[in-house]
């Protein structure tokens, strides 16, 4: 999907999603988190659809890799959930040896992104 496209949608879902999940995180977007961080691409890019930073309260969408209005809601749903989690829980997991598929707070942003459809856009 082209950045425009992917903006359109972002400027007519996240309103909504942001209000529904009490979330006041701005979101920026970015090729890739390479492109975000101004580094060199490593070997094997990373695959993220999006992250969210609790230090700037931002959700940074990575277009690369975005190439649904699906990818898009699912990956601002993801994110907001993520927003109002405490990072010192969400890193103590972590220390508890859980990987991402077994970590209760992905495990919830996952459950969430189901209903991505209740915000897919009716032209």
């Amino acid at each position: 999907m082209k950045q425009k496209e992917i903006t359109r949608i972002v400027n007519k879902v996240y309103p909504l999603i942001s209000a529904n999940y009490k979330s006041n995180a701005k979101v920026e977007l970015y090729s890739n988190i390479f492109d975000r961080l101004n580094v060199i691409p490593a070997v094997g890019e990373d695959r993220a659809f999006a992250e969210y930073s609790w230090d700037t309260n931002k959700i940074y969408l990575y277009t690369n890799h975005l190439n649904s209005e699906e990818d898009i809601i699912r990956s601002l749903i993801h994110e907001c959930v993520h927003s109002n989690q405490s990072y010192e829980i969400h890193e103590a997991y972590y220390k508890c040896d859980l990987d991402y598929e077994h970590h209760p707070y992905e495990i919830e942003a996952e459950y969430e992104e189901e209903k991505w459809y209740k915000y897919k856009i009716k032209e």
